[in-house]
């Protein structure tokens, strides 16, 4: 799976945010699927008021984000 991601050549750290950006992109497609399909109900999602689309939608913004710091070259 580290050949797959490209991540042997980046320090620990940067792996973990790689590792975990994927991970809850993954997370928030299947949880998107699962709502879907009928097996989990959007208002199981909802925070202070905001709906759960944008809840599951957040989840996703945010492992975009960890894997492009993961994968940033500075």
């Amino acid at each position: 799976m580290m050949n797959f991601l490209s991540v042997s050549q980046l320090s620990n750290v940067k792996k973990g945010f790689v590792i975990l950006g994927i991970f809850l992109l993954v997370l928030s497609v299947l949880i998107s699927l699962f709502v879907l399909t009928g097996l989990f109900d959007l208002n199981h999602f909802e925070v202070l008021g905001h709906s759960g689309l944008r809840s599951i939608a957040a989840i996703a913004v945010l492992g975009c984000i960890l894997a492009a710091i993961g994968y940033n070259d500075i």
